[in-house]
Order: structure tokens, then sequence, then C-alpha cells
């Protein structure tokens, strides 16, 4: 049997790689596993003259897939739900497939929105982060030497105090979260919200009333109808020309002041300028955002020093469950693509 030549730069866990390469002869690009990103020659050098390329995150270009196509490529992939890293129109002129790996950190991503969410609420990282400054310690002693108290509490008789410094924390349940993406990661954040207790709306227009009846959400038709129930507002979208900038002061100032806003998806849905004023004039309460408009943030950026903000560096979808997931999906894409059958997750539909 003629084994096909496949090219990896995304990484596949031994079992998945076994299974291919009982079909193909492998090559793993040097940079797999590493945060090194490789220019277009680079990739060229690397990929040229295999039928099969599997990327991750490489910016693959126009110039890249026109030189690898000439040089035998007829599938390509990538180990990301969404990628945004390869120019899908080069591959669509030259009739060439697309892999990707849709729901594989939707797990993962959803139950990082739920911690963020939860971090907020109960002043999880705000206090952690006043323990680490220094801000509510006592002074140095023996850790040893405990004094018998009959109620320890964290107070202190002449400064501050860790249960005043920060607005009380409030309870999810009973509460209302407005889901906006009903795709496979707002599925799993509306399905562990519901489990505790809370209602759950989403905005949608893409998605069936099956998928709603499905997991218990309730349907709105008009976003901006929605945010004035909600406690809380989740992001579940893609950029397309239709969402870019959609989230703007008008959603803002239709939400509840003590409302909570979250995004794991992506910024460049939210009106950067919009959302910044909202926090500092208070037209909501609190924001965590996984996400932000140019990464890494730049040092300058007031939402990194804002008290009412929770940020974190684009982790949500980070995982050893969500890379297994992707890495299982690459391999049965190739192998239906070596027993002649169609792919189950194609970007592009041919």
């Amino acid at each position: 049997m003629n084994k096909k030549k496949v090219v990896i730069g995304a990484e596949i866990w031994e079992e998945h790689m076994t299974s291919i390469e009982n079909y193909c002869d492998v090559k793993l690009l040097p940079w797999v596993g590493t945060d090194y990103l490789p220019d277009e020659n680079e990739i060229i050098k690397e990929c040229s003259g295999f039928e099969i390329a599997i990327f991750y995150t490489e910016q693959v270009t126009e110039k890249v897939i026109d030189a690898l196509v000439e040089s035998g490529l007829r599938l390509m992939g990538c180990g990301r739900a969404t990628p945004n890293n390869i120019q899908s129109e080069a591959l669509k002129k030259h009739n060439i497939p697309l892999i990707h790996t849709p729901g594989r950190n939707a797990h993962s991503v959803a139950e990082y929105t739920v911690g963020m969410m939860l971090a907020l609420c109960k002043r999880i990282a705000f206090s952690y982060h006043g323990l680490q400054s220094g801000r509510f310690l006592s002074e140095e002693k023996d850790i040893a030497d405990i004094p018998e108290k009959r109620d320890v509490i964290w107070r202190f008789k002449s400064r501050e105090n860790p249960r005043s410094s920060y607005p009380w924390s409030i309870d999810v349940f009973g509460r209302t979260i407005g889901l906006v993406g009903l795709g496979y990661i707002g599925q799993n954040v509306g399905s562990i919200c519901r489990k505790m207790g809370m209602n759950v709306l989403a905005y949608d227009p893409y998605q069936p009333y099956e998928v709603f009846k499905e997991f218990d959400i309730l349907r709105i038709n008009n976003p901006l109808d929605m945010l004035p129930e909600c406690d809380f507002i989740s992001i579940h979208l893609n950029v397309t020309p239709e969402t870019k900038n959609m989230i703007d002061m008008k959603w803002f100032d239709a939400m509840k002041p003590e409302a909570y806003f979250i995004n794991t998806a992506r910024a460049a849905v939210v009106k950067q300028e919009d959302l910044i004023r909202a926090l500092e004039e208070k037209k909501i309460a609190f924001a965590a955002l996984d996400v932000m408009w140019d990464e890494p943030a730049p040092v300058n950026h007031p939402l990194i020093y804002m008290d009412n903000v929770l940020l974190t560096p684009h982790m949500g979808g980070i995982s050893v469950d969500s890379k297994k997931w992707a890495s299982e999906m690459i391999k049965d894409e190739i192998l239906n693509y070596i027993h002649g059958k169609p792919g189950n997750h194609v970007w592009l539909a041919h």
C-alpha cells in the first residue's frame, strides 16, 4: 500500500498517531508543542511535497497555500474550532477542503466562563490579589504561635478589612444569565448554569428552536429585549462582518447597572471604547474578559487597572482534554480522506 505523505503541526495523541501512521508517512513540524510561529518561507520549506498538511496556529497565507498546492497538497487541516489563521478563500480557489475541530474546547471554555463568573460573584480574584499584595496581612510572626480564639475572623481593629473592602458577593442561584450565541460553548454554559439553579435566556438567530428546547433555554429574538432581564451577559460569538463591534453602548445602556459582562469569545465583537466607558461610568457593575482586541494586551490598557474588571490572558480553551479531542477529530478526518469518505468537519464544503 502506498502511504500518504502527511505533515503535522498540531499535537497528536500517541494512540491517534499510531492509527495515522498505519496509512501515512508522517512528518512532525519542528515547532509542534512550542510557542514559535514560523514565517511563510519556513512553512513552505517544511511542508512542500505533502498531500496532507495539518496546522495549529501557524499563519497560513495565500502565498503558502499556492506553494503547497503546487507541490501536491490535496487536504489541509487545522486543530482549532475556528481556523482564522488559515486563508480559507485561497484554499477554496484551489478546491482544497479544510478540516477543523469544532467543539474541541467547548467544555473547557464553558467551564472557564462559569469559573470567571463565579470568581467575580464571590470576589475570589480580587481578594486573592489583595492577599498577595500584602493588603490584608498582619505583621510577621511565628506561624506556629496560634492564639486561642473561639471565633477566627479576618479583621483588623485599626484598618480596612477584606470583608468590607469589596462589594458583598452575590449568589448565582435564582439569577438570570443571557447567552449571546448558542453554539457548542453557549450550549454547555447554559447547561451548567441551569444545573446551578439559574434562569437561562439566549439570542442566536441561526439555531433552530429544537436546540433551545433541548437545553431548556428561553429563545430571545431581539437581544436588546433580553438585556434588562439579565444579571449576567455572556458572549459566545465568532467574528464576522455582522458581529464585529456588534456589542456597543446600546447594549450597555440596556443592561442593569448591577449586571456582569463576560466575554470568553473574541474581543472584536465588542466596541472597545464603549465597554471601557460603560465600566468607568458604572453603567454595568463588572466585566470578566479572557480576550482582548490586541494580544498581548498593551501595558497601558485601562482595563488592566480597573477594580471592576477580571482579566485573563486568553486561557479559556487551554486544557489537556481539548487537545485530546482535537487530536481524535484530526485522526478521524485524515482516515476519512484516505478511505475516500466525506469529512465530518469540513470548513469549506466542496
